[in-house]
């Protein structure tokens, strides 16, 4: 829920408290950049992995039907929101870009109607979501018609920020932030559906952006010790993101073939998690980084060039 709060947030950030237009065609080709090529590139890797390392036999078509969906991004669309064996991470990209698909729309509203009418679309989007959700349609659980509103809170959050509006931190929001935490946890162990918990720990996430990015906080001081490698996973997360399903289910395999059982000491996983850094550090530098630059590229043919008036 981080992620999509976050998502909102940067989204919204270089054109908050503007009222200026917006190129949308070099929108959308930065975003699509940004986004689909090392998704895309991830696909395939997958798709080898899968056909080299867990091949079981039989009919493999629902899976290939699962990959082309895959490809187009609509797996969370039919076959039941079914995702890739080997990488079912992946159905929150799709919902990431129907959230840039939206962006314009909310834009739009927030500003012919205010903050007001931005967040009744929201919430009527998510109320969709929960009438979708009751009738038993799974697509309601992994669609933006659920998530809308918890990005939209991140797009606040960056209208806000950028207007200086932002409240200052206080003992209460500590006191919220947790009592939701334990909460959500409490309602999971008596068997609430994870379509709810999501808004429980959306709430925690809003407010711990709010606490990072708020008024008179030093939480990002360079001479802070953790923030160089903060950064670090910074640049590379969606690299890792993309990569650390496969690469985990991978290791465990191998695992499970030399030892013959999965491993029972957690730092096991947790040295796993460290060794997906490297690897994620190096797609993002044959991958990801080149399409950043060819978007920055194709985006930059769209930006209108305006020459300065020479009329008094």
């Amino acid at each position: 829920m981080l992620f999509f709060v976050l998502s909102g947030f940067c989204i919204h950030l270089p054109n908050a408290s503007k009222n200026l237009p917006i190129n949308w065609g070099a929108y959308a080709v930065r975003r699509f950049m940004r986004i689909y090529p090392a998704y895309l590139v991830t696909l395939l890797l997958c798709l080898l992995a899968a056909l080299i390392f867990f091949s079981a036999g039989g009919d493999q078509s629902g899976e290939l039907n699962v990959y082309a969906a895959s490809s187009v991004m609509v797996q969370n669309w039919i076959y039941g929101g079914r995702q890739i064996a080997i990488n079912p991470s992946l159905w929150t990209i799709p919902v990431e870009v129907e959230a840039y698909i939206l962006y314009p729309i909310l834009l739009w509203i927030f500003r012919s109607r205010g903050a007001s009418g931005a967040s009744a679309f929201t919430l009527l989007m998510a109320a969709m979501g929960v009438i979708m959700f009751e009738l038993g349609y799974g697509q309601a659980t992994i669609t933006i018609f659920k998530y809308a509103v918890i990005w939209g809170s991140g797009a606040w959050l960056a209208e806000a920020y950028a207007r200086r509006h932002l409240p200052t931190w206080s003992g209460w929001y500590w006191f919220v932030m947790a009592g939701t935490a334990t909460c959500t946890m409490v309602a999971g162990f008596a068997g609430v559906d994870v379509f709810f918990l999501h808004y429980g720990w959306a709430v925690v996430s809003f407010l711990l952006l709010l606490w990072v990015i708020g008024p008179g906080t030093r939480f990002f001081e360079v001479r802070h010790w953790w923030v160089p490698p903060m950064v670090l996973i910074g640049t590379v997360s969606y690299s890792f993101y993309l990569l650390h399903f496969p690469l985990f289910k991978l290791a465990g395999t191998a695992w499970v073939h030399s030892f013959g059982s999965k491993p029972e000491s957690f730092l096991v996983p947790t040295m796993a998690t460290l060794l997906v850094i490297p690897m994620a550090w190096c797609f993002y530098c044959w991958v990801e980084l080149p399409t950043h630059q060819l978007a920055r590229q194709l985006g930059s043919t769209f930006d209108v060039k305006t020459k300065p008036s020479t009329t008094p």
